[in-house]
C-alpha cells in the first residue's frame, strides 16, 4: 500500500496524467474540466451583462427620425413668396413666428372682404429666432416704398422667392438661405444635452391607479438651450402627459452646435414615470 501510494500522480493537474486504470483520478479530471467550463461560461455571461446590457441603456435624448415628422424648422434656411406682382415687395416685418402648421401665409394686401373664418398669418420659424415683430407685414430686406405689394415671387407669401414665406428663397420661412433643416446628430450637427432636468411629479389619478411607463415628447431646443414647442408623441394618459410637459418645460440644455455655433434642433426625450 505504501509503494502504490508513492507511485500515484501528485499535484494539482496530476489527474490529467493518471493511467487508465486509475479510475479515481480519471473521474476527478472529468469533474475538474466540467467545473472549469461552467465557471468560464458564468464569467463570460457576467461580462456580457456588465458591458452590453448595463452600459448600453437607452439615452435620455435621441435624435428624431425626421422623415416621419411633419414639423419643420428651417434654421439658417430662408423662405420666400410673392403674388407675381410687377412691383417689388413692400418693406415690413414677418408675421407671428410659429412651428405649428401654417394655415395662412403672410400677405401685405388688405382683404377686400371680411373672411368667414379668420386665422392668423404665420411663418414657420422657431420662436427663439429673433425677427422684429409688429407693424406692417412685409419683407425686411425690401426697400421702402409707398406701394403695397407682395412681390414678384409666388405663389403665396411676400418677396421674390416661392411658397408662402418671406424673402428670396423657398419655403414658409424667412430670409435668404438654402432650404433645409437641422437634424440633431446628423450632417455635422451635435445632439443637445440636458444640463438641468428635474424629475416630473405623478398625477393623483396615476398614483392611485399605480400607472407607470414612459411619456415620449418631441420638442425644439433653441439656440439658448430652452425647450420650445413641446408635443406628446407617445402618451400614457391619466394626467402624466401634462406632468411630463410641465417638467420638460423647465429643463435646460446645452444646445446643439454646427461648426461650433449653437443652432436650434428638434429632438425626442423620454420622461420615465415609476413608483418606487
Amino acid at each position: 500500500m505504501t509503494a502504490r501510494s508513492a507511485q500515484s500522480p501528485q499535484g494539482l493537474f496530476s489527474m490529467f496524467s493518471a493511467q487508465d486504470d486509475h479510475d479515481f483520478y480519471r473521474q476527478r479530471g472529468e469533474s475538474f474540466v466540467l467545473s472549469l467550463l461552467l465557471q468560464a461560461a458564468a464569467l463570460s455571461f457576467l461580462i456580457y451583462l456588465t458591458c452590453c446590457l448595463v452600459g448600453g441603456g437607452p439615452p435620455l435624448v435621441r435624435p428624431l427620425q425626421f422623415a416621419d415628422l411633419p414639423l419643420i424648422f428651417s434654421g439658417h434656411s430662408g423662405g420666400g413668396g410673392g403674388s407675381f406682382d410687377k412691383l417689388p415687395a413692400s418693406r415690413g416685418n414677418p408675421p407671428r413666428l410659429s412651428l405649428d402648421q401654417q394655415l395662412a401665409p403672410p400677405n401685405v394686401m388688405r382683404p377686400t372682404e371680411i373672411p368667414k373664418l379668420a386665422v392668423p398669418e404665420t411663418v414657420v420659424v422657431a420662436p427663439d429666432v429673433k425677427f422684429p415683430q409688429g407693424g406692417p407685414i412685409g419683407d425686411p430686406s425690401s426697400p421702402f416704398s409707398k406701394w403695397l405689394s407682395n412681390g414678384r415671387g409666388g405663389p403665396g407669401g411676400v418677396g421674390t422667392g416661392c411658397c408662402d414665406g418671406v424673402g428670396d428663397s423657398v419655403g414658409p420661412h424667412v430670409g435668404s438661405g438654402p432650404p433645409g433643416i437641422y437634424p440633431a446628430g446628423r450632417a455635422g450637427v451635435t445632439v443637445p444635452q440636458p444640463i438641468y432636468s428635474p424629475e416630473p411629479n405623478f398625477s393623483d389619478e396615476a398614483r392611485k391607479a399605480k400607472q407607470q411607463g414612459i411619456v415620449t415628447l418631441m420638442l425644439v431646443v433653441g439656440k439658448d438651450g430652452n425647450p420650445y414647442d413641446i408635443r406628446v408623441r407617445q402618451s400614457l394618459g391619466m394626467g402624466l402627459d401634462e406632468k411630463a410637459i410641465e417638467a420638460v418645460s423647465h429643463w435646460r440644455f446645452k444646445p446643439a452646435t454646427l461648426n461650433g455655433q449653437p443652432v436650434a434642433t428638434q429632438i425626442e426625450v423620454e420622461v420615465d414615470f415609476h413608483l418606487y
